[in-house]
């Protein structure tokens, strides 16, 4: 059961920053008048903020089952 907690949190983790991020280009394209780069940026800004959640999380669970 605890692994399926972990899974869960993982998914959560990884799926909110790109989520977010366009949100927020959105809102920001909508508000100031920008362009569609807004839109690139916050995917890479998501999937980068995404892909540092994973490395951590497999520092964590290496950490937590002994190996380095």
């Amino acid at each position: 059961m605890q692994n399926l907690s972990w899974l869960t949190q993982l998914g959560l983790s990884l799926a909110a920053p790109p989520v977010l991020c366009l949100l927020g280009a959105g809102w920001l394209a909508r508000r100031f008048s920008l362009g569609p780069w807004v839109y690139f940026a916050a995917i890479v800004l998501g999937l980068g903020a995404a892909a540092c959640t994973f490395a951590e999380f497999v520092k964590m669970f290496r950490r937590k089952n002994g190996k380095k």
